[in-house]
């Protein structure tokens, strides 16, 4: 992971276009977890659950509040819910979206740069979701589209919402799960999260890790020796996070229980990685919930898996009343409007 806390709180250090978001998102854009305190986190909630109760609302299921917007959601990477709840999200603001999936018809393919091609999307909207395979590629197009805007080249500085960037973090499903958390407890304070999975690459445990340890929350993160917590992760989380390798244990002491699948789109070639990756099946086959397993936790506890999901959640504890994953799916639109408005200067919540 090379996102850090470093980066957001070392003033001489600081990179403008990943500033502390500080109760006001207007204009700024969310690359990382480590921008947000806990209040700017129960802001989002707030946000998200106005936009979902205008959602419930059959004779509303929208608000007009982003008119002639446009949001460009850029997905360098396969993604099937997160542009596509990001595109929602916008049209049940008012505004217009496009999904465009890979770079394949760009102006890349003719020898632009990428500098470039973020620049011209950023003449094109005015808000911007990016996913990249690439750590930090959403921050490189913040820094490029910033870059434009000091030239005076652009109307306006767009912001740029990090829709998950490689092995590194994927900020608005950590604010997706928070809402879902928030919905079942009320609250964060001593909840403890047991984390299952590839916790050196997998971006949606980072962001999930920082920002419930911000909230509160405690970390049981259950890790297989081929892929451990990033150590600059485990320095920031501190005593909030517990390591193991004992699933069994760590799911009875569990609140909430967050699976992710291998990340094996990032293997390689060489002879330690594949051995790396025999070590990481090996684990994965071995942390599988399943029916009975499932029954050691409490009957209060919740289960999220942001999906897709492969072998470790298995499909016999679809009908458990713990289960959360297709809600936290479905929270992923309210949040992500909760998102695009508080970037763009709105609130939702005064629109009730």
């Amino acid at each position: 992971m090379t996102l850090s806390a470093e980066i957001i709180t070392n003033p001489s250090n600081r990179l403008t276009y990943m500033e502390p978001i500080k109760g006001d998102a207007h204009g700024k854009n969310l690359l990382s977890m480590y921008q947000l305190s806990d209040k700017d986190i129960y802001d989002y909630i707030k946000e998200a659950k106005a936009a979902e109760t205008i959602l419930r609302d059959p004779s509303r299921r929208g608000v007009t509040l982003l008119p002639h917007y446009v949001l460009k959601a850029v997905m360098r990477q396969p993604s099937t819910r997160t542009g596509g709840s990001m595109t929602t999200a916008m049209e049940k603001l008012g505004g217009s979206a496009q999904l465009i999936s890979g770079m394949g018809s760009s102006s890349e393919a003719k020898g632009e740069s990428l500098a470039d091609s973020w620049a011209a999307f950023a003449t094109q909207a005015d808000i911007l979701g990016i996913r990249t395979a690439e750590d930090e590629g959403p921050a490189f197009a913040a820094q490029a589209i910033a870059t434009a805007a000091e030239r005076g080249s652009l109307l306006n500085l767009v912001p740029v919402i990090n829709l998950g960037d490689g092995r590194n973090e994927h900020p608005t499903q950590a604010l997706g799960d928070m809402f879902t958390i928030y919905k079942k407890f009320g609250s964060f304070e001593g909840l403890t999260a047991t984390v299952v999975g590839d916790q050196e690459r997998y971006r949606a445990h980072h962001s999930f890790m920082i920002g419930a340890v911000a909230l509160g929350m405690s970390i049981r993160a259950v890790e297989s020796p081929a892929a451990l917590v990033p150590p600059a992760l485990v320095e920031q989380l501190g005593d909030s996070l517990t390591r193991t390798d004992d699933l069994d244990e760590a799911m009875r002491a569990a609140d909430v229980l967050y699976l992710g699948r291998n990340p094996d789109e990032y293997a390689g070639d060489d002879s330690q990685e594949k051995l790396r990756s025999k070590q990481l099946a090996r684990d994965y086959a071995s942390w599988i919930v399943d029916y009975d397993r499932i029954q050691q936790m409490s009957p209060d506890s919740i289960v999220l898996h942001p999906r897709p999901r492969r072998d470790e959640l298995h499909p016999s504890v679809d009908t458990d009343p713990r289960m959360k994953d297709v809600e936290q799916m479905a929270n992923m639109i309210p949040m992500r409007m909760a998102i695009i408005a508080r970037h763009l200067g709105k609130s939702i919540a005064k629109s009730l």
